[in-house]
């Protein structure tokens, strides 16, 4: 067999927690990916403008089966460290609202991370597959389809199953099997609700309406936009509830939050207006008139039943999703490798020594904001200061 170069350092996937792993130490290294474009999930991220992180990160913001894992890394890589390294390149960014810290320019942010990465020792080889990796004596062997690659120490960086058509794939979660990790089941989150088929029409009736609404499932609620689509219900608001969205348990949307719809009926009850008329300030028309469709009509003559049906309706809309939007449309992949297998200050494999896991492939999953880009930075960076130590 060809013997191939040798590195100290292969690192699978050239995605946010990849490269900046790659930029957070000195040696030679190569990261490898299938794709020809580095770091293509970033680049769309954010509206094109790349939601880099979040001013106020703490670890009640990441779900995970081990709840305190995160810890360490957030405690060595903060916010601010991320931005010093944005303000060394002369990389303008801004903070929003609710904390989120955006770039003006996605790219401008993926080519940081290939400067950066470049700088300290860095060869990308982009466009090559990795097909296989192998424990060998002083190393790992990977087999690509440019041949074989040798190094002391891996890191697979290989990403989550979200976003497809940018080149996801179930890589790093058939490596991590192969070394005997253990895997908590993974799924789509950050992504839409989808209506059962009896309320399938509202969302093609509604599609494209928004509107601010508080949507709750048992203890967790988020207020935000909510938007109508054909297939249910999207929007910051819902994306933010799908990560803690449990099959089967249903979903509640207040569409008046702040508001007491039992109330404005009362005050307009001599009013000539309809049940529905009454909140056409406070909803879109259309969306008043479909939401209250059973139980619309002259206020004057609405019965007792009709109003309790239009309160109910505004306040405690309760509808249990048959799924969620999917991977095509989600922006994150809950589950992954079980991060009890991993040290969490260098996220290193505690079973396989010298085999790092970095980002969205292991079992931590950040909200909405810019949460789980920074899980990229900061698991990259402590696993790019451990390898450091071993150069």
């Amino acid at each position: 067999m060809e013997k191939g170069p040798f590195f100290h350092t292969a690192i699978i996937g050239a995605g946010a927690s990849g490269l900046f792993c790659a930029g957070s130490f000195d040696a030679p290294k190569i990261v490898l990916d299938a794709n020809k474009e580095p770091a293509r999930k970033v680049s769309v991220s954010g509206g094109g403008k790349c939601n880099f992180s979040n001013r106020f990160i703490s670890a009640a913001d990441y779900l995970s089966q081990n709840k305190h894992f995160c810890k360490s890394a957030l405690a060595a890589f903060k916010p601010q460290d991320f931005t010093a390294l944005l303000d060394e390149y002369h990389i303008s960014w801004q903070e929003c609202e609710n904390g989120q810290l955006f770039g003006q320019k996605a790219g401008d942010i993926v080519r940081f991370l290939v400067n950066r990465a470049r700088a300290h020792h860095t060869t990308l080889a982009l466009g090559v597959r990795v097909l296989d990796i192998e424990k060998e004596p002083g190393g790992f062997l990977l087999n690509t389809s440019d041949g074989p690659v040798r190094a002391a120490h891996v890191v697979l960086a290989c990403g989550g199953l979200s976003f497809p058509a940018l080149g996801a794939s179930s890589f790093g979660i058939k490596m991590a099997r192969k070394f005997g990790l253990s895997i908590v089941e993974q799924h789509p989150v950050l992504c839409g609700l989808s209506f059962d088929k009896s309320l399938r029409g509202l969302g093609e009736t509604l599609s494209g309406s928004s509107v601010n609404a508080v949507v709750r499932q048992g203890k967790k609620s988020f207020q935000g936009p909510l938007l109508f689509t054909h297939e249910g219900v999207s929007g910051p608001a819902v994306l933010k509830l799908s990560l803690f969205w449990q099959p089967s348990e249903p979903v509640e949307i207040d569409f008046l939050p702040g508001l007491n719809a039992a109330e404005m009926l009362a005050a307009h009850k001599n009013s000539t207006q309809t049940v529905s008329g009454v909140f056409s300030s406070y909803l879109p028309h259309k969306m008043a008139k479909t939401l209250l469709a059973a139980c619309d009509g002259p206020l004057a003559q609405a019965t007792r039943a009709q109003l309790q049906t239009a309160v109910q309706t505004l306040h405690h809309f309760t509808f249990s999703p048959a799924a969620t939007a999917g991977y095509t449309m989600a922006e994150a992949t809950a589950g992954g490798i079980d991060t009890r297998a991993l040290c969490p200050s260098t996220m290193e494999v505690r079973s396989v020594p010298n085999l790092f896991i970095t980002g969205e492939l292991m079992d931590v999953t950040g909200n909405l904001g810019g949460f789980n880009l920074h899980w990229a930075w900061a698991s990259g960076f402590v696993a790019g200061q451990a390898l450091g130590r071993r150069f």
